[in-house]
């Protein structure tokens, strides 16, 4: 799993990435199924959480998602496939 969290530097002139702390942090990752992969996520996020937390391609039910145990984060929107197999996206803030 690769961690890496860029945050937009709110300078008008150069409006380029940078890894401050102070700065607000959204992280991506296409997590190919989240159901094993909690406390690893958890665990590599530690302690310097994003804002915003989105996971692509979970491949949960509706029903999962709502019982995640995600410290540091609540729900913000979920998609699920229900026609194929697999897929959704899954967003959280902190």
């Amino acid at each position: 799993m690769v961690n890496k969290v860029y945050s937009l530097e709110n300078d008008t002139n150069t409006n380029k990435l940078t890894n401050s702390e102070n700065l607000f942090k959204i992280f991506h990752q296409n997590i190919r199924g989240l159901k094993s992969k909690v406390e690893e996520l958890s665990n590599s996020l530690f302690p310097d959480y994003p804002n915003i937390m989105c996971l692509t391609k979970h491949h949960l039910k509706d029903y999962k998602i709502d019982n995640l145990p995600i410290d540091q984060f609540k729900l913000g929107c979920k998609f699920c496939r229900h026609e194929f197999k697999n897929g959704g996206g899954v967003y959280f803030c902190s």
